[in-house]
């Protein structure tokens, strides 16, 4: 045969990489399950044992699990102390109860409470049809089950997102979601994850470069939880280091369109119950996880019997002005550093500020965090440190606050701080290591596979540079 006569046959695509081949912690950790992977995790085996199928069995069963750490409230009922104490604490029943809904009044209803987005609020709205119309145990349980429900799918949805934004090759770091003790502890915590599924379905359909669909899923993301905005943030910053403007702005405007579509109804209508999840920023002091609790925390630890922390205005200004300048410092590192950072490393850092620097940072806050974690640093030992410190918050931060209905059995507020402080820091490390590869591309997971530059960067992907800054 001449050697210009083309093959019958197309060269097979380059095959996925598997953790225990790329990463040094996955590999030590498969010789407990028989060694590293073969062929079969190479994607030349069955279906089932592909990085999909695999990464939504193990999500499905880490939110069972995570079900389970809530038996004893499901149970007993959600009361305090008991539900800080056992660590079964979720948003979902307690706020049908106690905000209105249970009396089956609209979400935006007069005498309804909820401080939540259009679509969280339209959401534990319509999870309340599950639910008897009462304030007992048995209602309780109910919306919490049919909650559960949705939030698993919401975590599925998750799993798959990333998968698609990794691309085939890269297509396992999606059980660093899967996988995740994140996701066992604060799934159903609250609805948040039903926004981080919309925001991770919108990044993915960026991945994919169909820009109508990533701005209709990140502006209804927008109207479930206000952080995915700093997702179209970061593809602005990198529309503005590639030049590459038309996906970028058809991407806005759809975004635009899908959170006006949601909101202006509401706003329209009810426009104070609309804009309470908004005015309330303004007007709060402290809350549990943020940096700016930890003069309270001080005050406590020292004895004051009446420790109040910093007002309610210097937490305010204190969180705006740090966002603003992390923002600053984000956007020159995009535009300084010698090779164009990937879309999620971009996106990484600016959420971790937002979470690290706000008025509060809830242990669900960190599922915004955890899909962006994998797709911007791939690699187990970064995340493993990450958990440990996660899991190590989250039970503090109950055994704390069960403190101040049951002293005997609190957790001294000098103890909270100090994992409070551990938790910031394995974020920090975290940050570090993202900032530290994406100015070595040679140390970063996914550029170090050949071939690969920016899988989830959709139209940023393999782009030049139009504007570089260099700062002297």
């Amino acid at each position: 045969m001449s050697s210009d006569t083309p093959s019958p046959h197309p060269p097979a695509p380059p095959a996925p990489v598997p953790p225990t081949l790329a990463d040094p912690l996955a590999r030590a950790g498969s010789e407990v399950l028989g060694g590293p992977a073969g062929r079969r995790l190479a994607g030349e085996g069955p279906w089932w044992a592909r990085s999909l199928p695999v990464s939504v069995a193990l999500a499905s069963l880490v939110v069972a699990l995570g079900a389970l750490t809530k038996h004893h409230c499901r149970a007993q009922g959600w009361n305090s102390p008991d539900q800080f104490v056992h660590a079964c604490y979720s948003d979902l029943p307690v706020v049908y109860t106690s905000s209105g809904l249970a009396a089956g009044l609209g979400p935006y209803a007069e005498g309804v409470s909820l401080g939540q987005p259009p679509v969280t609020a339209a959401l534990a709205w319509l999870v309340g049809r599950a639910a008897p119309a009462q304030v007992s145990v048995e209602a309780q349980r109910a919306y919490f089950d049919a909650g559960s429900v949705v939030l698993l799918l919401a975590a599925l949805a998750v799993v798959v997102a990333v998968r698609v934004s990794a691309g085939r090759r890269r297509g396992w770091d999606a059980l660093l979601v899967a996988a995740s003790p994140v996701l066992l502890l604060s799934a159903l915590v609250s609805f948040d994850l039903v926004g981080v599924a919309l925001a991770a379905a919108g990044a993915a359909a960026w991945a994919r470069r169909r820009p109508v669909a990533a701005g209709l899923l990140l502006g209804l993301a927008v109207a479930a939880r206000t952080y995915p905005a700093l997702l179209l943030l970061a593809i602005v910053l990198l529309a503005v280091r590639t030049g590459r403007w038309r996906a970028t702005a058809t991407t806005l405007a759809a975004a635009a369109a899908a959170w006006l579509a949601v909101d202006l109804p509401f706003a329209l209508a009810r426009p104070g119950a609309w804009s309470a999840y908004l005015t309330a920023f303004g007007d709060q002091r402290a809350g549990y996880g943020s940096p700016w609790v930890l003069p309270q925390l001080v005050q406590q630890a020292s004895g004051a019997p009446d420790a109040v922390g910093l007002p309610s205005g210097a937490v305010t200004a204190l969180a705006v002005g740090s966002w603003v300048v992390w923002t600053v410092l984000v956007a020159v590192f995009v535009l300084w550093t010698p090779r164009r950072p990937r879309l999620a490393q971009v996106a990484f850092l600016l959420v971790a500020g937002f979470c690290a620097l706000g008025t509060s940072f809830p242990v669900q806050a960190s599922l915004w965090l955890l899909p962006l974690a994998a797709l911007a640093l791939p690699r187990w030992r970064e995340h493993l440190l990450w958990w440990v410190a996660e899991g190590a918050y989250f039970g503090a931060v109950w055994l704390y606050i069960a403190g101040q209905s049951s002293p005997d059995r609190a957790l001294p507020a000098e103890l909270y701080a100090l994992l409070l402080l551990v938790r910031l820091a394995a974020l920090g490390w975290l940050v570090a290591c993202v900032v530290r590869d994406a100015r070595r591309p040679a140390a970063d997971p996914v550029r170090a596979v050949r071939g690969l530059d920016d899988p989830s960067g959709g139209d940023f992907d393999r782009a030049p540079d139009a504007l570089v800054v260099r700062v002297a």
